[in-house]
């Protein structure tokens, strides 16, 4: 008994630890993406005329009120009038006598830490060690769609809802379903987005369980969010803002006119970095591993999907992030062990091209670049050299 007491002490002393780990490492990360945003606008937080786009501005209108009361038609404009959480907390914020760009600033940087911390738990439940998940950390803070942006155009939902999101991954696989049901609630007023956790955990529930029995689960769990999501939709009647049947048309017409000039780019390279070449080097596991986790392909393609009715690329798809950092973490070990290459040493490498990334993709001073990033020729050639490299290597060691 005594030395069970004592493995019991360690393992709480180490996850203590790990725990205080990956919260030091997500702050550092972001303090590193507000600085490099600063470097360009000034300290924080800067003012909404230096964002050259148009949705925060729905968002400042909105907090300027409670939900729906506002007469102002930035603030009763779909789908943007519905994504009530964020504002609402930003709202009671200067109620309290906060500054309304001061409390968006803090608000976005508070979830941004909480949404690596979340992601930091939720690999390491996964089954990755510490390095792996403090790695997988540092190469969602270099996704430029994750986090620079959301600390240049800070007064977004989404910082709030990608941390919902990770949160409710994490519930889903340690089937907490009580808190689940309540961060369905919190995340379905934040962003439509979180719809992607629900369909993620109806698909899993399905394969360990069978189809009568997910149901089941989700209409327990799920029911009261959605009919909070349908009851916001009926009481915020918009002024403005396109039919999701009109978004549709004009998007795929717009995607489809860009594709090669630089949809193609930013929906592949652009968005997600060195995970493409990486998960390419392995792409003949792809179809495997599709069968054995339909949840994570659902998840994806509802990313994907999201591109038919939003005119931003890179920041719906990040919301795919939970499913390719941990599968491209996973190449990387197969990797190591294969080739006989040095994790640490590839993980160097991996990371040195996705801050190239990083770097190369403009985030300010040119209108629409959440709709229009320009294609950049070193980061392909950069990319491309890697993949070839392990393409190379692959067809030796065959």
């Amino acid at each position: 008994m005594p030395s069970l007491g004592r493995a019991f002490r360690l393992t709480r002393v180490s996850s203590a630890r790990q725990t205080a780990l990956g919260v030091l490492a997500a702050a550092l990360l972001v303090a590193l993406n507000v600085a490099w945003v600063a470097r360009a606008l000034g300290p924080p937080p800067h003012r909404p005329r230096e964002v050259l786009e148009l949705d925060h501005r729905r968002y400042i209108a909105m907090a300027g009120e409670l939900p729906g009361a506002s007469p102002s038609a930035h603030s009763r404009e779909a789908p943007f009038c519905w994504r009530i959480l964020s504002p609402l907390l930003v709202h009671g914020a200067t109620r309290a006598g906060v500054d309304l760009h001061l409390g968006y600033w803090a608000s976005t940087t508070l979830f941004l830490i909480l949404f690596l911390l979340a992601l930091f738990r939720y690999l390491v439940a996964l089954g990755l060690d510490t390095a792996q998940a403090l790695f997988g950390m540092a190469l969602a803070s270099l996704m430029p769609g994750a986090l620079r942006w959301y600390t240049y155009q800070y007064w977004m939902p989404d910082p709030l809802c990608l941390f919902l999101v990770v949160l409710g991954l994490h519930l889903v696989h340690r089937g907490r379903h009580a808190a689940l049901s309540l961060v369905a609630l919190a995340g379905l007023l934040t962003r439509e987005t979180w719809l992607l956790v629900i369909v993620y955990a109806l698909v899993r529930w399905t394969r360990v369980e069978g189809l009568r029995a997910s149901l089941r689960r989700g209409l327990t769990l799920f029911a009261l969010p959605l009919v909070a999501f349908g009851v916001v939709r009926v009481l915020i009647l918009p002024q403005a803002g396109p039919t999701l049947l009109d978004a549709a048309r004009e998007m795929l017409a717009f995607r489809a006119r860009h594709l090669f000039e630089n949809q193609l780019y930013f929906a592949t390279l652009g968005s997600f970095g060195v995970l493409v070449p990486l998960l390419l080097a392995r792409a003949a596991r792809i179809p495997r591993f599709a069968r054995e986790h339909p949840e994570d392909v659902a998840l994806v393609a509802m990313a994907y999907a999201s591109l038919a009715f939003a005119n931003n690329t890179d920041r719906l798809l990040v919301y795919a992030l939970p499913v390719l950092i941990p599968a491209s973490l996973r190449v990387i070990g197969s990797l190591s062990r294969e080739e006989r290459w040095s994790r640490a040493g590839l993980m160097l490498a991996v990371l040195l091209l996705q801050a190239l990334v990083y770097v190369q993709t403009p985030f300010y001073g040119t209108p629409g670049l959440s709709m229009l990033q320009p294609i950049q020729w070193t980061v392909i050639a950069g990319l491309g050299c890697f993949w070839l490299l392990l393409c190379r290597r692959a067809a030796r060691r065959a």
